[in-house]
């Protein structure tokens, strides 16, 4: 106001040492007094304006205050989510919002209930306990459960949340709970397929593990028995190369729903892989009883399969190992129960037979001779013997039979007879038979630039070899590189591998006649022949067991089945070797019933390539007592 007034009075040009005059004084008051109506004013005016203001901001407040609530409750509505307040004891403080239509009561007869009046008791229960859980630890608590609602049952997944308030003085969670119905669907049938197998429908090898570990736990629960059975069926492999893969796998479809109908529920049935199958048998009260429940599941194989036009003879092998007390690592039944199969093949298929030490011990005994012989392969420690084969009439010198010997071996092991079986059932025949025809072949080019005519090499075959379906492409190839001719060569394969005419085997031995090499059916007698597809088979030679010719001179039935086979090569052209000849007596024997070929200790041990080069130099004859 001050200001105002000094203002005023240097308008008027006042002095403040000159009184201002009657006329400046009214002048001066007037102008004084329409200031202080326009300050009154302006001040009413500021008032007025602020009053209104806050008015109207407060009732946009409002405004806006009801409007984000509304909008907030129309959100939540239209989430998939169902969305509640509870307190600590299960009440339902709040319905918030979701689909009705998904949740298991009315709004109505929701809000203000406990869980316990609405749901069974076991379910109220259990989501009691995640309340209190996710309040005690001020944390989320996620749970999948399944309930039945109006649109059916259908598949939840919990959240719940503390809120940090009370009402009524207790505590209050937040529970969201969306429909993951179809989610749990695709989920359950992924895992299904990740764990089951897909031809039969069996769990797989994936599950067994987990089922395995279950079923050894309760055991050792509960103080009873348990037993892992392997069960592997007898010549499948014929059947699906003879009759093919749809054939194989409609049997192995047979196979598996006959397994379901002998086993009781809770067993566990798995289809392990190709024709193998794994049963975990529970609640054993005695030992004996899995020798029963094992004989039960074999006889379920009595009754011929009967697939597309086809009765089928089909027998299984099984190999047992209880548990918990056999073992104490879960992963070591398995093994030790596929042992135990492998002994019931061995004794004669068809049946079954329980693991034990000394089979464990054999068992380790196998793998420690299979590492050896491998590691001899690798390094190059065998070595090619030669045997030779004699005309019987004349002595010439006809052929020899390329074997193979491992003198790094220790003692027990030199044997072939106890390293070749190693070799064919841990698969290093494969590599080892190339092994051979790569040294044959090198071997026969040696003997060819020295002039030497040795006739023929004989190389034996194995069934895992004649059955591999790049044998002829890879004979080829080593014969080009060494540039060896196929009428050089003489293949031995036993008489029980060419049973059936087709498959891979028949054209792998096509496939050799092609290229000139001979083939001779080795150890004649002693498998299962079938003589009309022997005649089909483009065969050159037949070579009788030595078992056969041990007896001759002492054994009239030996001389019988001997003669025989000599009258039945003939009759279908086929050239007669007798092996194992070590007495004047056999020889004589064979001469008289016109045997072509000789081979044996009488004339020649097997021996080195060398040995051969100088003992039976160019037009060598028969050297009796060279052994």
């Amino acid at each position: 106001m001050h200001r105002l007034l000094a203002r005023q009075v240097r308008k008027l040009g006042m002095k403040a040492h000159t009184p201002p005059d009657a006329s400046q004084w009214a002048v001066l008051l007037d102008k004084i007094s329409d200031a202080y109506q326009q300050a009154d004013n302006d001040r009413y005016t500021l008032e007025r304006s602020l009053q209104i203001s806050s008015d109207e901001m407060q009732e946009l407040f409002q405004r806006q205050k009801a409007t984000t609530e509304g909008r907030l409750q129309a959100l939540v509505n239209a989430l998939p989510d169902l969305v509640f307040m509870l307190d600590e004891d299960g009440r339902h403080v709040e319905v918030i919002g979701g689909d009705e239509k998904k949740l298991f009561r009315p709004i109505a007869e929701i809000k203000g209930h406990l869980l316990s009046e609405l749901l069974p008791a076991n379910t109220a229960a259990f989501f009691r306990q995640a309340i209190r859980r996710s309040l005690q630890n001020s944390c989320l608590e996620l749970l999948e459960y399944t309930l039945t609602v109006p649109v059916g049952r259908r598949t939840f997944e919990g959240r719940i949340m503390p809120t940090g308030l009370k009402v009524g003085g207790r505590q209050t969670v937040v529970f969201v709970a969306r429909d993951i119905t179809e989610l749990a669907r695709s989920r359950d049938e992924l895992e299904h397929i990740a764990t089951h197998d897909a031809l039969t429908g069996l769990p797989n090898r994936t599950l067994l593990d987990e089922r395995l570990r279950q079923a050894v736990a309760r055991a050792r629960r509960r103080r009873n028995y348990g037993a892992l059975l392997v069960l592997d069926l007898d010549r499948f492999k014929q059947i699906n190369d003879s009759l093919g893969h749809q054939i194989g796998d409609e049997l192995l479809q047979e196979v598996a729903e006959r397994l379901r109908r002998a086993c009781r529920q809770e067993d566990t049935i798995v289809r392990f892989g190709g024709d193998e199958f794994v049963i975990i048998l529970e609640d054993l009260q005695v030992e004996s009883a899995a020798a029963g429940a094992a004989q039960h599941i074999l006889d379920a194989f009595g009754e011929p399969f009967r697939l597309a036009g086809f009765e089928l003879e089909v027998t299984a092998s099984a190999g047992i190992c209880m548990f918990p007390e056999n073992t104490p690592r879960d992963d070591e039944l398995l093994r030790h129960a596929d042992n135990a199969m492998y002994a019931a093949k061995d004794a004669g298929r068809n049946r079954y037979a329980f693991y034990t030490e000394e089979l464990g011990g054999n068992a380790l005994a196998f793998l420690a001779l299979e590492s050896r012989l491998r590691k001899a392969i690798d390094d190059a420690e065998l070595r090619l013997f030669y045997q030779p084969q004699f005309r019987l009439r004349d002595g010439a010198l006809v052929g020899v039979e390329a074997l193979v010997r491992w003198p790094g071996a220790q003692p027990e092991h030199r044997s072939p007879a106890v390293f070749i079986p190693v070799a064919e059932m841990s698969g290093l025949i494969e590599p080892l038979g190339l092994w051979v025809l790569e040294e044959a072949c090198g071997q026969i080019v040696r003997w060819q630039q020295a002039g030497f005519d040795f006739g023929q090499v004989a190389i034996n075959l194995s069934c895992r070899q004649l059955n591999n379906p790049l044998l002829a492409e890879r004979v080829k190839h080593i014969l080009a590189r060494h540039r060896v001719d196929g009428s050089l060569l003489e293949f031995e394969i036993t008489e029980s591998m060419v049973v059936k005419e087709g498959g891979i085997a028949h054209a792998n031995l096509e496939a050799f006649n092609g290229m000139g090499i001979r083939l001779a059916i080795d150890d004649f007698g002693t498998g299962h022949s079938s003589l009309v597809n022997l005649k089909r088979f483009p065969l050159r030679r037949l070579k009788i067991d030595r078992s056969f010719i041990d007896g001759l001179g002492e054994d009239s039935n030996d001389e019988a089945i001997t003669s025989a086979s000599i009258a039945l090569a003939k009759q279908l052209k086929l050239e007669v070797v007798a092996e194992g000849v070590e007495t004047e007596t056999q020889a004589a024997f064979l001469r008289r019933h016109d045997c072509e070929v000789v081979q044996g200790f009488l004339y020649a041990k097997p021996m080195p390539a060398a040995e051969i080069d100088w003992r039976f130099a160019p037009n060598a004859t028969l050297g009796r007592g060279s052994a």
